[in-house]
C-alpha cells in the first residue's frame, strides 16, 4: 500500500502563498492608529453589501452581527478589547465575539466578518434572508 509522503505544514501552498499564523498580538486603542480609515468620511458611511471590509470601533458589550464559517451571520457580543493583526485592507483590529451561545472567536470589521447592530445592518440582513 502506497502512502503520499507527509507535507511539512510550514511549507507554502499549491499556490504559492505562505500560510503562516496571523498571530494577535496587544494593541494600545489610545495609541492606535487607524490610518487611512480613521478619516470621518469612512466613520460616518455604511457598507453597500454585508461582506464588504468597513472599519469601525466597537466598545466591549456592543451588540454586533458576526459571520462565521458557513455563510450564517449570528448576533453576538463584543467581549472585551480588540488585538491587531493583519486583515485583508492591511493592519486592524480584531475584536473579541461571544455568539451562538458558547461560541467565542476574534473578528475584523476590515474582513467583512464583523458589523454593528444597527437598523441599516439589520436592513441588509432582512434583504439577504437572514432575518
Amino acid at each position: 500500500m502506497y502512502t503520499a509522503p507527509r507535507k511539512d505544514p510550514r511549507s507554502s501552498s499549491i499556490m504559492g502563498a505562505d500560510r503562516r499564523p496571523n498571530p494577535l498580538r496587544y494593541v494600545n486603542l489610545k495609541e492606535w492608529d487607524d490610518g487611512a480609515y480613521g478619516d470621518i468620511s469612512f466613520q460616518e458611511s455604511q457598507p453597500d453589501t454585508l461582506e464588504e471590509p468597513w472599519p469601525y470601533r466597537f466598545q466591549n458589550g456592543d451588540s454586533v452581527w458576526i459571520h462565521s464559517t458557513g455563510y450564517d451571520w449570528y448576533q453576538g457580543k463584543i467581549a472585551g478589547q480588540p488585538k491587531a493583526a493583519k486583515t485583508k485592507m492591511g493592519d486592524g483590529l480584531f475584536w473579541p465575539v461571544t455568539y451562538n451561545r458558547n461560541k467565542r472567536r476574534y473578528a475584523a470589521p476590515l474582513n467583512g466578518e464583523l458589523k454593528p447592530d444597527t437598523p441599516a445592518i439589520r436592513k441588509m440582513l432582512e434583504e439577504a434572508g437572514v432575518l
